[in-house]
């Protein structure tokens, strides 16, 4: 999926000023950095909101959620292992962040960033979720959330680069990650697998009209490039030939 801006931009179609932007990629990618080089851009930029489980004023969002996470668990009944708390809390996520984040995006003017948002835990869990997930019996929940997120968001940025490249950086991080000190076997199949995954996803957004795609190799490109590309693409009022 490394890709330059510049083979998608005479494909996309019309973008005015998108409400949110989510940036994806493996681990290693620079959407962080990317994230905050945006946000020092005149202000038209800011980080999506979390979730807080302890939030007051969010809870009531929690309690809704219940039903329908409970749906999902049962379903996940059916897999070899139950659902891991961290996969639990993707799942509320997934139901509900879209309503704390157009809250934010109806007091806040510019741009919505979101770094690991939604894309990033549909991936996660359609790579290392319950096997019921990759099952043909998923296809439905699947579509009802890529559905969802289709209509929120208005622009993804891809960002990849090689996976010696990845290694390097996720070693040189203080951050803790899964692959960090594996063999370069294992970085291997752990990059292919998110990558799959990620396709998987995309695959399903655009399916049901979803947002436009804009990949950055990050080994060709610098930050300042890439975030003066994503500028210009948030500047336009119209794109296409």
């Amino acid at each position: 999926m490394v890709a330059t801006v510049k083979n998608t931009l005479s494909s996309l179609e019309t973008i005015s000023q998108p409400r949110f932007i989510e940036l994806v990629g493996p681990a290693g990618s620079g959407k962080s950095t990317l994230a905050r080089a945006l946000c020092q851009h005149t202000g038209k930029f800011t980080i999506g909101t979390e979730i807080a489980f302890r939030n007051g004023e969010q809870l009531p969002i929690f309690v809704r959620s219940i039903p329908l996470v409970f749906a999902s668990l049962l379903k996940g009944t059916r897999d070899s292992r139950p659902w891991m708390w961290d996969e639990i809390k993707f799942l509320i996520y997934l139901k509900k962040w879209n309503q704390v984040l157009e809250v934010q995006a109806d007091s806040h003017p510019g741009t919505i960033l979101l770094d690991h948002g939604p894309i990033f835990k549909l991936a996660t869990l359609h790579a290392f979720g319950p096997s019921w997930l990759r099952s043909a019996s998923a296809d439905t929940w699947w579509r009802e959330l890529f559905q969802q997120w289709a209509a929120l968001l208005d622009l993804i940025v891809w960002l990849d680069a090689p996976d010696t490249l990845l290694d390097t950086r996720i070693n040189a991080r203080n951050q803790k990650h899964e692959v960090k000190g594996k063999t370069d076997q294992e970085v291997i199949q752990f990059l292919g697998r998110y990558r799959s995954s990620y396709r998987y996803v995309l695959s399903g957004l655009a399916a049901c009209g979803g947002p436009t795609v804009i990949p950055f190799d990050t080994s060709q490109s610098t930050i300042k490039q890439i975030t003066e590309e994503v500028l210009v693409v948030c500047q336009r009022e119209t794109i296409g030939t």
